[in-house]
């Protein structure tokens, strides 16, 4: 499993892309994860959905960062979304690892 846990230099990074519109930031986790907090802009897709056959709007060749609780089933949406011709997914860990990169965290 390829995690690339979040940093504080890659978070500025992907803020700066994701406020350029060039990424976005995905969680994969259940909505009852979700509603207890989340990234600050993340889009809520659950894993489910993806194994399910739906696949989020998203341009194929956007970057994505894709999290979840610990990193698990990030890795499982990041293997359906390669697999459905998404060009630029990283699976970078868990929300814990996304707070200690100081990303904002809503609730």
């Amino acid at each position: 499993m390829e995690i690339n846990k979040i940093n504080e230099e890659a978070l500025k990074c992907f803020m700066e892309d994701m406020k350029g519109g060039k990424a976005v930031l995905l969680d994969v986790r259940t909505k009852e994860e979700w509603d207890t907090g989340h990234a600050e802009n993340a889009i809520h897709f659950e894993l489910a959905r993806l194994e399910a056959g739906e696949l989020p709007e998203i341009p194929k060749d956007k970057a994505i960062c894709v999290y979840c609780a610990a990193g698990g089933r990030a890795e499982a949406a990041k293997s359906i979304l390669a697999s459905k011709g998404f060009s630029n997914v990283k699976n970078i860990g868990g929300l814990r690892d996304w707070k200690l990169a100081g990303g904002k965290v809503i609730t």
